[in-house]
């Protein structure tokens, strides 16, 4: 049978009830070192108790003949600590509270009835009692808090978690090590997992084995979990995969468009074609611009949304490579300005195209609400330009701070700075073709005739291209 031996601080509980199934008998030595009366029930430091104080000669033989005769999972003692090295190591666990608990053990004392002097003399001992226990050459448990009793450790299972051999505590430290779960310091610096092993048994060491054992249970289903959503991103991180959805948003792998998933406020649909797979998917996401990535993220994540995450990011990777690099200006796109129910009205694939970005930045194409394109459809069209790093003369021109704020930080993290209002006036003279404002665009050097035609042979190429790809 085996039995488990629990040496208990005198306030921890140990005669309280217990709700377990094991089979607990409180062996308390004060009724074998004294000849006490059989029909004595109350508590042995009571007043009316302090006449039995008759040493039994038989002590504490008759103890210990007692705690391994008596039919028991679990025998709580509390006896001189001195006497417990009769006992196998790997059966006896030592309970005491910290320190720190002392004004709440010396009540505990007064509550149960114990008798002034014993109540001055814990008074005064109760530290260097503590301090024993902690130094004593056995495993122990140290509690911490204030409310918690013996009984409410065994029901938790919390106290048979702390039985372990020396090889299971080794190969559990073993592992808590190498997850980062147990961190070495103080005596345990250096050590190995055996050598730490032995330390506990020596009690030269304290661990909480049943914290230990449920820390490592939480890291390893984090772990997992971490594992499945990493396979879910593509073996991306999760900062990872949002930047490079942004990205798809900007450079147009992705459609982007205010729609009725949260009609006249913030909301979008989102939407990439896998031309491998001919099939398009769409996320709703009820948020402001700067958190739609982070949300199509999160679905991702989660599997409400099982994209080809291979496919879907070499889409977003493709059109990075085939990014605009100029555009056409309004004065030469053939687009008409918006009046109040006609004229041309701007969308994401005029933006992803280069045509007009500098009308569209500055308002020129704009639908009213009684159209299809709503305001915050607009907005998200202007942001779109500055995004990919055109018409950042007119970055005032957004419809709010924090998407100013969000453009600047987005291209900051892409290789353009304009944070300051001197790094702005430094783009600005630097890029004269990528402005919105005309007499920024005049600063514009004009190319040679040769070097016109080939130029103009090229953007017309490539605008067919982009054309081509769009209407696909």
């Amino acid at each position: 049978m085996n039995k488990y031996y629990i040496w208990g601080f005198p306030g921890i509980g140990k005669s309280k009830p217990v709700n377990s199934r094991l089979r607990i008998v409180d062996a308390d030595c004060e009724r074998f070192k004294f000849s006490i009366p059989e029909d004595i029930f109350n508590g042995l430091h009571s007043q009316k108790n302090v006449m039995w104080t008759q040493r039994n000669p038989a002590y504490p033989n008759n103890y210990w003949d007692y705690v391994r005769s008596v039919d028991a999972d679990m025998v709580l003692l509390n006896c001189h600590i001195d006497l417990l090295k009769v006992l196998e190591g790997e059966k006896l666990l030592l309970v005491y509270p910290s320190t720190a608990l002392k004004d709440e053990y010396l009540r505990r004392y007064m509550l149960r009835g114990d008798n002034n002097d014993y109540i001055r003399y814990m008074e005064t001992a109760f530290d260097e009692i503590v301090a024993a226990v902690r130094d004593s050459p056995y495993r122990k448990y140290e509690i911490t808090d204030p409310h918690i009793y013996l009984p409410n450790l065994i029901e938790q299972g919390t106290i048979m978690e702390q039985f372990i051999t020396k090889k299971e505590l080794s190969d559990l430290l073993r592992e808590c090590i190498q997850l980062g779960v147990y961190t070495q310091e103080g005596p345990a610096a250096g050590k190995t997992p055996d050598e730490l092993a032995q330390m506990l048994f020596d009690g030269r060491l304290v661990l909480d084995i049943a914290g230990l054992r449920n820390d490592l249970a939480g890291k390893k289903e984090a772990l997992e979990r971490e594992n499945l959503l990493h396979e879910r991103r593509g073996g991306l991180s999760h900062e990872e995969l949002s930047g490079r959805i942004m990205e798809g948003i900007v450079n147009g792998a992705l459609g982007i468009r205010h729609t009725d998933v949260a009609p006249y406020s913030l909301g979008y649909e989102v939407t990439f074609h896998s031309t491998g797979r001919d099939v398009t998917y769409r996320w709703a996401c009820y948020c402001p611009l700067p958190n739609v990535a982070e949300d199509i993220t999160h679905k991702i994540e989660s599997a409400i949304s099982k994209v080809d995450i291979s496919d879907f990011l070499a889409g977003i990777a493709a059109a990075e490579q085939n990014k605009i690099t100029s555009f056409v200006p309004e004065s030469a796109s053939g687009l008409q300005r918006r009046g109040q129910y006609t004229g041309h009205v701007a969308n994401a694939q005029d933006v992803h195209r280069g045509i007009a970005l500098d009308g569209i930045i500055l308002g020129h194409f704009q639908g009213d609400y009684g159209s299809m394109t709503t305001g915050t459809q607009n907005d998200t069209v202007r942001a779109l330009v500055a995004l990919k790093g055109f018409c950042l003369d007119c970055i005032h021109k957004l419809p709010s701070r924090p998407l100013a704020e969000f453009v600047i930080t987005y291209l900051k993290d892409h290789g353009t700075d304009i944070s300051t209002p001197e790094k702005l006036n430094a783009w600005i003279r630097n890029n004269p073709d990528k402005c919105a404002l005309p007499e920024n665009r005049e600063r514009i050097r004009p190319p040679s005739a040769s070097r016109r035609a080939v130029s103009s042979k090229e953007d017309g190429a490539k605008n067919q291209k982009r054309q081509k790809q769009y209407e696909r």
